[in-house]
């Protein structure tokens, strides 16, 4: 299956897509070549801003009448938000902002049975953090290492804690292992990326007071130092 991938918004839904794109190539699929009709088009959302949405909308539309007969997965903040609109644009498989490691099977099963698949995240009350792939692009120096999800500022202003959901964060020894393989690969430099990673530190306190362990700022400081000597 041919597909392409369509990523609107931060470094984290970067990190995301690149994620996506390894499952999708594990499973045997490979991306479509610039100008080649694609069996399977997933757009990665973005709702922090209105014009996010706006732009999220536009590229569902666009990328569904470029490529007629293909299945349109969406994912991402935007589909969480407004799945209905997704589905009205002609979205077959909508995703929220979790279990991503379930949407490359949702595509398959679209593509060979036409089954429509909706899976919206529960943002508050997931608490263990979504490990996927660690994120990064063939032949460029530069990988993504997310290490945090969620934010518990709830801004007046901002929509994220609703789709994002609480504060989790990857263990130490799951991105200490991550990152360690990226080094293997080869790439250079390492971007660490979340939704909120200033606010690590009020995570641990209150993700320990529900239970669960995460690792510290410090922590991950002499990950990254022991990586670089």
């Amino acid at each position: 299956m041919k597909y392409i991938i369509y990523t609107l918004g931060c470094k984290v839904n970067q990190y995301e897509t690149q994620a996506i794109e390894t499952l999708l190539n594990e499973h045997g699929h490979t991306a479509a070549s610039e100008g080649e009709s694609a069996d399977a088009v997933i757009v990665n959302t973005c709702a922090v801003t209105a014009e996010a949405g706006r732009k999220s909308r536009q590229a569902i539309n666009r990328l569904r009448e470029e490529n007629p007969g293909a299945v349109v997965a969406v994912s991402g903040c935007y589909s969480q938000l407004s799945p209905d609109t997704a589905e009205k644009l002609g979205a077959d498989v909508v995703f929220g902002s979790g279990d991503r490691v379930k949407l490359v099977e949702a595509i398959e099963n679209a593509a060979l049975t036409g089954t429509h698949k909706k899976m919206l995240d529960k943002p508050f009350e997931r608490r263990i953090f979504e490990e996927l792939p660690a994120g990064a692009v063939a032949g460029h120096t530069r990988a993504l290492l997310k290490i945090q999800d969620g934010c518990v500022n709830f801004c007046t202003y901002c929509i994220i804690p609703y789709t994002r959901g609480r504060v989790r964060s990857l263990p130490v020894e799951q991105a200490a292992k991550q990152a360690r393989e990226l080094d293997e690969k080869g790439y250079r430099e390492l971007v660490v990326t979340g939704i909120e990673v200033a606010g690590l530190r009020r995570a641990d306190q209150e993700l320990l007071r529900g239970g669960i362990t995460v690792g510290s700022q410090e922590q991950l400081l002499l990950l990254l130092e022991d990586l670089g000597s």
